[in-house]
């Protein structure tokens, strides 16, 4: 039923007697270590706090002792104005030309034409009604407009909310805020490495600044209004994309080679989405354990997502991909239980290279495999499964733990999926692995000359190049990490990340051990 990411056991991979005699041996010097750990933390939360209030103060977001502005109102009317020029510009998605016509506008005419006030809708705060708009004939005709460019996937779903009042049921939920913006994929299309995330195909189409392109709605009432259309609309634009295979994976480990691959195969054809915030939210929306809602809530959530994501009104495009956030591998059954027979592949590396990837910053305790140690609640379960105490791990050690949980996650799927979930190790011929087996044996998608071509192209430059290196400039690193790895990353790798690497790699799931499918 791909609910298989709530409970199953943590291999801590420990030799109790090995593990007590390493601790020893380094316990004096990471006592000073942790002291310093500690005085950064207290360091990086108290600068920005003093920061903060100084500035506060400074603008009179803070009553001074003594002064004359509490109570007589100017500061606060004139904050109420700017939240009403912020309101009206959001509740009817209008760009910055349009702010002053909606200004000068009376109450009566702004209700007349649908925009309501903050405090008249609870939950609905700056959204624009499309039903309304597109069934009043007096109703506002731009709002109307709006909304219909959200039927016709002119306009694109770049994120999700939950407002303060949402819920999220089983079979329905409440409260979903979904933001649209009109995104351009033909840079992406023509040079994958030049805007290899998501978020670079928004900032690039300029959805990055807030409230300037976007359209709030509903996203119950969107879907609804979105599958209603299609259905009375087959044959002709937008149309649904054929969803082929997504990707999961332990990060700093050739997934945005496969993303901007995926891409270089057929970009006419291809819409890829590297780590998009919509599918990640809903993934996490009822926690790592379930624990806010159950994984069939999660799952009704996703559909709706990815169905609005896939409509196209580009006539040439015709099939879809998703490359995920890292995190996400923590929650597989969400997609699985949504999607449960679509195709997907887990990307892994050597437990030593990965983590000398993710340390590559300049305070170990700001890196990703790091700053989650407080807030998951996977991380926690590993650590209470070995003989020490949490206050007593390094950052090191931490990392291993973080990618540890995800690698456990996902072989567990992969090993309840029957070979719809494929493990992908890292190795200098990944490129070929997509060339040769995911992509038409597990992906079911032609891969021809000319599409081999620009995939070989495209591997031999950095995935997240950005413009920082020539083409053909990529270089592998993976001997230069394991060689400069600290005793500390070396130990804690094999302690606690090393097992759940060994499972993905003897998994009968793995690609070097499954001889696929042929090509439908």
């Amino acid at each position: 039923n791909g609910n298989n990411d709530n409970g199953g056991s943590v291999d801590s991979g420990k030799d109790p007697n090995t593990m007590t005699k390493i601790r020893r041996k380094r316990m004096k010097g990471n006592d000073g270590r942790r002291r310093r750990q500690q005085r950064e933390r207290i360091i990086t939360v108290a600068i920005p706090t003093a920061c903060c209030l100084f500035i506060c103060f400074i603008f009179g977001l803070i009553p001074r002792w003594g002064g004359n502005d509490i109570g007589n109102g100017n500061s606060r009317a004139g904050m109420r104005l700017g939240q009403q020029k912020l309101e009206a510009l959001q509740k009817m998605g209008k760009n910055n030309e349009k702010v002053p016509e909606t200004l000068d506008r009376s109450k009566e005419e702004l209700k007349a034409a649908g925009v309501k006030r903050r405090n008249s809708a609870p939950g609905r705060d700056g959204l624009l009604p499309m039903r309304k708009a597109l069934e009043d004939p007096s109703f506002d005709p731009v709002a109307t407009e709006l909304a219909r460019n959200i039927l016709s996937a002119s306009t694109n779903l770049v994120n999700i909310d939950y407002g303060s009042h949402s819920s999220i049921g089983d079979d329905s939920y409440k409260g979903v805020i979904a933001e649209f913006c009109p995104l351009d994929f033909s840079a992406q299309k023509e040079k994958p490495p030049e805007l290899p995330m998501f978020r670079d195909v928004v900032g690039h189409s300029g959805c990055d600044k807030k409230g300037k392109h976007t359209i709030r709605v509903d996203l119950q009432e969107a879907v609804d209004l979105a599958r209603e259309f299609d259905a009375d609309n087959v044959g002709n634009l937008p149309t649904v994309l054929d969803l082929k295979g997504v990707v999961f994976h332990e990060s700093r480990c050739g997934s945005t080679l496969a993303a901007n691959s995926m891409m270089a195969l057929n970009p006419e054809k291809h819409r890829v989405y590297s780590e998009s915030g919509p599918p990640e939210s809903a993934m996490k929306v009822c926690g790592e354990g379930y624990s806010k809602c159950s994984v069939e809530a999660a799952a009704s959530l996703m559909k709706d997502v990815i169905y609005m994501m896939s409509r196209s009104n580009d006539p040439k495009e015709e099939r879809l991909f998703f490359k995920f956030q890292s995190i996400t591998s923590r929650t597989m059954g969400t997609f699985r239980m949504a999607f449960p027979t679509t195709p997907w592949i887990f990307l892994y590396r050597d437990p030593v290279e990965v983590m000398m990837s993710q340390l590559d910053v300049p305070r170990l305790s700001k890196a990703n495999c790091v700053k989650s140690k407080n807030s998951s609640p996977m991380v926690r379960a590993f650590i209470d499964k070995t003989d020490y105490n949490f206050d007593d791990f390094l950052d090191e050690e931490f990392c291993a733990v973080h990618l540890a949980t995800l690698c456990e996650s996902a072989y567990r799927n992969i090993e309840d999926a029957d070979g719809l979930g494929l493990a992908v190790g890292y190795s200098p011929n990944l490129v070929h692995d997509f060339l040769d087996t995911i992509f038409p044996k597990h992906f079911h998608t032609l891969v021809d000359k000319a599409g081999k071509d620009r995939v070989l192209k495209i591997s031999g430059t950095y995935s997240k190049n950005r413009g920082r290196h020539e083409e053909g400039d990529f270089k592998p690193d993976s001997e230069e990490k394991v060689r400069n790895a600290s005793e500390e990353i070396k130990d804690a790798a094999k302690f606690f990340l090393e097992p759940s690497y060994k499972k993905l790699e003897e998994s009968e799931h793995n690609i070097d051990t499954s001889s696929g499918d042929d090509e439908e």
